[in-house]
């Protein structure tokens, strides 16, 4: 019997300190130099991100960033991970990359703050000075792109 008692904490000493090392992991994985998500809709379900679901769920897969519209489509994904990605990657083909050397909503040149936060909208390449920008950027996308579109004329 000690010897069972012995043995169940040195299980969960391992398990306690253990644990933290599994959630740097994991925001190593997230963090990591991705390609953008080519998609304005979840890789699983086809609906909207950002909409009743709340916030997308974000991770990186073989080099890429995948947006789901929650975690519970994470199963389907795991199922389904080699059509999805394929999905994923003829989106990708299909991005207009971004032109201008300045922060769409700044106008400050890229790069001045560090690495520029680059995502994609609606079939385009955007790129911002900083993540903050983001903000004002989702304020009204529809006029941002039509300035990109003007500029990369």
């Amino acid at each position: 019997m000690r010897n069972l008692k012995s043995l169940t904490v040195l299980v969960l000493t391992g398990a306690f300190l253990a644990a933290p090392m599994g959630v740097l992991a994991q925001g190593k994985a997230k963090s990591e130099k991705a390609k953008p998500y080519p998609l304005d809709v979840c890789a699983v379900s086809g609906e909207a991100l950002g909409g009743d679901h709340g916030e997308p769920y974000v991770f990186v897969v073989d080099g890429r960033e995948i947006q789901l519209c929650c975690k519970s489509c994470q199963k389907d994904f795991d199922k389904n991970k080699a059509s999805i990605l394929a999905k994923v990657d003829a989106a990708a083909k299909k991005v207009k990359p971004y032109k201008p050397e300045t922060c769409l909503v700044s106008d400050e040149k890229l790069g001045g703050m560090g690495e520029p936060y680059v995502f994609i909208r609606k079939g385009q390449e955007v790129k911002l000075c900083c993540k903050g920008c983001l903000k004002e950027f989702n304020k009204d996308q529809a006029a941002y792109l039509k300035k990109l579109e003007t500029a990369s004329k």
